[in-house]
């Protein structure tokens, strides 16, 4: 009879810490642009509320410089940060998985070693990739929407006040797409990294094990829990048309027991 391995969970730690960095990131260019976007809007500030000033001594062109200058910097500065935590945090995954793994087999009454393959190497460099990514967008995502946001104050003569409140509300939505992406990278990371350590060792398959969202879960998902599936095809999920695999989808919590096979199997 086939054996099935523990549960494993990502680190809620490592969640938290990867958050952290993110955010620790996004309130220094927060400062950075309120101080710098307000001072120049400020020192335009009569200009702006005077509708009938020709196209010529309308601020615009100024503001978007001012604005094109910060961005240029952030940018840089969010790529360069990009490469380094988004190395750190999937290194950190697979130290955690490994260890949880090597203890999840050792409870089930097996000894293994885990070594480099190439699955695992091509899913970890697939990751790490990923992660730069999302990284570069937080700001490459704000920039867009805070020039828009800038552009509309102009037209509109809105005071310096006004602007103020719309970029810390701007601000507030990047910090919980930032917190997204730590929390739904945390778990699509480890699952991946598990899935091709779990590979390496002969495991093909698993049960999927639902955890429930923190607010809602879905239906589908719910339906999945104790169902058997194949680690490279997941379970049919009729909300998105497709099979999935667990915490594949954003905000999916979901895990997997890992069937260990009989031999022979």
């Amino acid at each position: 009879m086939a054996k099935l391995l523990r549960p494993q969970r990502p680190n809620a730690g490592l969640r938290r810490e990867y958050e952290r960095k993110l955010l620790k990131l996004l309130d220094e260019m927060q400062q950075s642009v309120e101080y710098w976007l307000l001072t120049a809007y400020r020192q335009n500030a009569g200009r702006i509320a005077q509708d009938a000033a020709p196209p010529s001594q309308v601020p615009a062109s100024w503001m978007a410089w001012a604005l094109k200058r910060l961005q240029r910097r952030w940018l840089r500065r969010w790529r360069d940060r990009a490469d380094r935590i988004a190395k750190w945090f999937v290194t950190r995954s697979q130290s955690i998985s490994q260890a949880q793994s090597i203890a999840a087999m050792k409870a089930a009454g097996f000894t293994v070693q885990m070594h480099p393959s190439r699955v695992l190497n091509d899913t970890v460099k697939a990751l790490i990739a990923e992660n730069v990514s999302l990284i570069r967008s937080i700001p490459q995502q704000f920039f867009q929407q805070v020039e828009g946001l800038v552009q509309r104050s102009i037209i509109q003569g809105r005071d310096v006040a006004t602007l103020r409140d719309e970029l810390q509300g701007r601000f507030g939505v990047t910090r919980n797409r930032a917190k997204l992406i730590a929390r739904d990278q945390n778990n699509k990371a480890f699952q991946a990294i598990k899935r091709a350590e779990n590979q390496q060792l002969g495991i093909k398959e698993g049960i999927w094990v639902h955890v429930p969202g923190t607010k809602s879960s879905r239906k589908t998902h719910m339906k999945m829990n104790g169902k058997r599936f194949k680690l490279n095809e997941g379970l049919y999920d009729s909300d998105v048309k497709r099979k999935v695999l667990p915490g594949e989808l954003v905000a999916c919590n979901c895990v997997y027991r890992a069937v260990i096979p009989e031999f022979g199997d």
